[in-house]
């Protein structure tokens, strides 16, 4: 299933049939993609802490280094009168390479709560590393998170390649084909801006 969403509609206040689909994705025991040009990261730190919030621990692996605990703190205190409880029932693993972020996947036991990968394919767009070593590593990081998958929810996030990576898009192709349900984040567009006019 493949589905396009604008991007302005996700980070802190969705509209109720949006968050209906969020958070049946949420907990359903299955595989969920949300990707778009930019990785969706305030879309998921916004839906895990109202998962957080509704009492229910989740897992977060952060794959680019872009947790931001205190976005994560203030919605907590909106969404609640005990934001410290809610930030307890947030267990986060920070991932720097995508050897690290592979075996942290591999190793992890299989549960019932969600799992959320924050910007999974970042570490996996190093250039440094070659493809076919990479797409390897991938393939298997993804036959884990099926496992994973069968037991809680795996919500990922993710963004397409950069300019200088494109070749690296059968990563974001393998993404897409393992996972149940695909959510394109499109970023609204802008209007341009009017020029004045040299002559009326």
């Amino acid at each position: 299933m493949q589905t396009q969403l604008p991007a302005r509609d996700l980070p802190t206040s969705f509209n109720p049939g949006l968050q209906a689909a969020l958070l049946e994705a949420a907990s359903a025991p299955w595989i969920t993609l949300l990707w778009g040009s930019r990785a969706p990261t305030r879309a998921m730190l916004a839906l895990l802490t109202v998962v957080a919030a509704r009492g229910q621990s989740v897992r977060v692996f952060d794959g680019g280094n872009c947790f931001d605990g205190y976005f994560v703190a203030r919605l907590a205190r909106r969404l609640g009168p005990d934001p410290h409880a809610v930030l307890a029932r947030i267990n986060l693993s920070r991932a720097f390479t995508c050897f690290q972020l592979a075996q942290l996947i591999e190793n992890s036991l299989a549960e019932p709560r969600p799992l959320f990968l924050l910007d999974l394919l970042d570490t996996f767009y190093d250039e440094s590393v070659p493809l076919r070593g990479v797409e390897r590593l991938l393939h298997t990081a993804l036959t884990h998170l099926k496992r994973l998958a069968a037991a809680g929810p795996v919500i990922i996030g993710a963004q397409e390649p950069r300019t200088l990576v494109k070749e690296r898009w059968t990563l974001l192709d393998q993404l897409q084909a393992a996972a149940e349900a695909s959510w394109m984040l499109r970023l609204p567009t802008e209007q341009p801006p009017l020029q004045p006019k040299l002559f009326d």
